[in-house]
């Protein structure tokens, strides 16, 4: 983002572009036409933010003491004692400089103030009448601090002296790397002989207004650093001897230029383009602006933050996409590399199952038991001593084949074996509790057999017999507890009507039979 730096002198105003380097200046007089030009130029789509650079007279330098407090209170005093040092506060800026080494150590501050608002006020008007951003208000010698770090200028004492396009001479002194005082001395334009001898005059009237504050350390020399264009520069160090009291060094403004980052040849002979270049490369916090200056400059930041904060959300939201969208084609190729893999198995399974001998019934008929015998085993009873009784039955019976079996377990062996009939069979927990003495608690499983005779060839008399025997054989089981006769392969009951050819009857008779199996559990009582 560039920047626009705004310098501000008695009756001129300069407008320096920065994006990188600064360009060249657009100037506006401080007269009517000029400040209508300046209010055209700022209705164009600018959206740099604007850094005011003052170098006035009319600009006071307090060194003073306040007592060392913090927060509130330290705020309450600072604006007390500026109260008290000048007549208008507008423009005003203080500056913490260390503490006093004796006493209550107090802190030493700076104080700073443009005692002539009214010089400032016509370019600010147009600024805020143009909702212009103003980052703040910085004063010209308070810029300095930065261009005598940058020529590595590192004199305990030290007069920086330079040409400004005001016609005047600034000088700011520096005691151990902090401003103490500075003044812009009004120079006339004198023949370029007596130019030299003029400047020199106004530098040793600094150092004796210094000597005579008694801030020049005993027995030490001023050191002098003077900013000229290269022809003043050599007359001033040949008009420049060294004394006991000042040391002068002259430093040509090309030179100076090159260090401090101004790229191709500086031609001016002020300044200014600088002091402007320093406070556009990095410029402090502001000094001299009110808040209700500064106020667009806040909302232009805040624009940017939402701005950038929309960026990052924007690039967070696409990378998250783009993650989502590498974790879908990767789980399509997962789902593509199981099915395949499913496939394979398959086949493999069912190559192996076609080798596998002939099994009297269905792989998957098998599965089902084995899935019913597992259900079957979580419940606290099993259909084993009833199975077991059926097995050493039909073991006695070969033609007997088992059709079906409905089982279930109840307290009474009489219970009907449909499903639908609520069993009294006690719930889990109660049967952990100590009954009555009185009350059986035997279980039993009940079940409702149906069964039928292969081969049958129509004898339904010799079929009649086998059901008997087979019910008998049940009895004969230990453990049965009742063995009823449900149905017989042929009704022979007092209401039952037999009519046809006995082998009409034959070619498409079915033996079939229903027992009901009634077996206690051992070990069932609790």
């Amino acid at each position: 983002m560039g920047r626009r730096i705004f310098f501000v002198t008695s009756g001129r105003l300069r407008v320096y572009h920065h994006d990188g380097q600064l360009g060249e200046p657009l100037e506006f007089r401080a007269d009517q036409d000029g400040l209508e030009l300046l209010g055209q130029y700022l209705e164009q789509p600018w959206r740099d933010p604007v850094y005011v650079l003052v170098d006035f007279v009319e600009e006071e330098f307090r060194e003073e003491t306040v007592p060392h407090v913090f927060g509130g209170d330290r705020a309450a005093v600072v604006r007390t004692k500026i109260n008290r040092l000048f007549r208008d506060t507008t423009y005003s800026h203080a500056i913490l400089q260390g503490r006093s080494k004796d006493g209550r150590r107090d802190d030493r501050m700076l104080f700073t103030a443009l005692i002539r608002p009214d010089l400032l006020a016509p370019w600010m008007g147009q600024l805020g009448a143009h909702k212009t951003p103003v980052a703040g208000i910085y004063s010209l010698p308070l810029v300095g601090r930065e261009l005598i770090k940058a020529l590595k200028l590192d004199a305990s004492n030290l007069l920086l002296v330079t040409l400004q396009s005001s016609g005047g001479l600034r000088q700011t002194y520096f005691l151990d790397g902090e401003l103490k005082v500075s003044r812009l001395a009004m120079l006339p334009e004198p023949s370029p002989d007596a130019f030299t001898p003029a400047m020199l005059g106004e530098v040793e009237r600094v150092r004796r207004y210094l000597n005579s504050l008694r801030m020049l350390p005993a027995n030490e020399p001023l050191e002098v650093c003077i900013l000229a264009p290269e022809r003043v520069a050599a007359e001033v160090e040949h008009h420049s001897p060294t004394s006991i009291t000042a040391r002068h060094r002259v430093i040509p403004l090309p030179e100076v230029a090159r260090r401090v980052g101004i790229k191709g040849p500086y031609r001016e002979r002020y300044s200014d383009r600088i002091f402007a270049h320093l406070l556009a490369k990095r410029a402090p916090a502001n000094q001299y602006a009110p808040q209700a200056q500064t106020r667009y400059f806040r909302m232009h930041q805040a624009r940017r933050g939402l701005i950038a904060a929309s960026v990052i959300l924007l690039m967070s939201s696409l990378a998250w996409s783009a993650a989502t969208f590498v974790d879908g084609l990767s789980a399509i190729q997962d789902m593509d590399g199981a099915r395949k893999q499913a496939g394979f198995y398959e086949s493999r399974y069912e190559r192996a199952r076609s080798r596998l001998p002939a099994t009297p019934t269905d792989p998957r008929n098998m599965k089902r038991v084995v899935e019913a015998v597992e259900k079957l085993q979580a419940f606290r009873t099993s259909p084993m001593a009833l199975l077991q009784a059926l097995s050493i039955s039909l073991e006695a019976f070969p033609g007997v084949q088992l059709d079906e079996l409905e089982w279930r377990v109840s307290v009474d062996p009489g219970v009907p074996v449909d499903a639908s009939v609520p069993s009294p069979v006690p719930s889990r927990g109660r049967l952990n509790e100590a009954p009555p003495p009185e009350q059986d608690l035997s279980l039993y499983q009940v079940a409702l057999v149906t069964a039928y005779i292969a081969p049958f060839d129509g004898d339904y008399r010799e079929a009649l017999a086998t059901v008997r025997r087979f019910a008998d054989r049940l009895r004969a089981v230990p453990g049965v507890e009742e063995v009823r006769v449900e149905s017989l392969p042929l009704d022979i009951g007092p209401e039952a009507s037999l009519s046809g050819n006995a082998r009409e009857r034959a070619a498409g008779a079915s033996a079939r039979f229903q027992l009901r199996v009634a077996v206690r559990e051992d070990g069932a009582r609790a």
